[in-house]
Parts: C-alpha cells; structure tokens; sequence
C-alpha cells in the first residue's frame, strides 16, 4: 500500500517534484469531515500507486502554506502538475467521485507534463 507522505513548508517544494500528479489533502485535526476523508485517500494511494503521489498538510500549522494556495475551508484537495494546482476538490466527497476525479487529473497530467517545464527545478 503506498503512504500519504506529511507535506510541510520545510519540504514542500520538494514534495512537488514528481513524476507523476500530487494529490495533496488540507486538512485539521479536529476537522469531522477530515477525519472521514483521510481513510478514503489512504486507500486510494494504495490504487493509484506510482500513478499519483499522496500529500497531507496540517492547515492549522501550516497556515502560511494553505494561505498561499488559497485554501478557505478543509477538507480540500488539491492537485499538482509540475509543481502547479491543476484542480482542487473541496468538501467530504465520497470514494466513488474521488476516483472520477483522479482519472480525470491523470488525462489532464498528460498533457500538463508535455506543456510545462517543472516550477521547482
């Protein structure tokens, strides 16, 4: 099974080089909704191993790096090619629609990757 790997301002553009698209949860601890997405995504790393990586970031640690991306609310998804957001998803959303919502990332990825060279070289 593959690990959602803990996103920090310390190590964030590293976590963006990827080969592949970065699916990166903002979340908080005492978020209800947090707490029942978190299993669905640990699964589907398991799913979408080597074709998608898995990020969490603490929002309420990690404020200034939400801030940055904008994020207003958790749970939110957000998704990364080359180092850029390419699609976000906010709310609890349910296994079935996250998987939608992947596939449809990695069509995207495609031609994300032939159109950007990487933000974080």
């Amino acid at each position: 099974m593959a690990k959602i790997e803990r996103a920090t301002s310390s190590n964030w553009k590293e976590m963006l080089k990827s080969e592949v698209p970065v699916a990166v949860e903002f979340y908080t601890p005492t978020c209800p909704f947090c707490r029942q997405l978190t299993p669905i995504l640990e699964k589907l790393s398991g799913e979408y191993a080597g074709r998608m990586k898995f990020a969490i970031v603490d929002a309420s640690s990690e404020s200034e790096l939400a801030m940055g991306y904008g994020i207003m609310g958790v749970p939110t998804i957000k998704f990364f090619c080359a180092g850029r957001p390419i699609a976000e998803v906010v709310g609890l959303t349910s296994e079935e629609e996250l998987r939608a919502i992947f596939e449809d990332v990695l069509k995207k990825y495609k031609k994300c990757v032939s159109e950007s060279s990487p933000l974080y070289a």
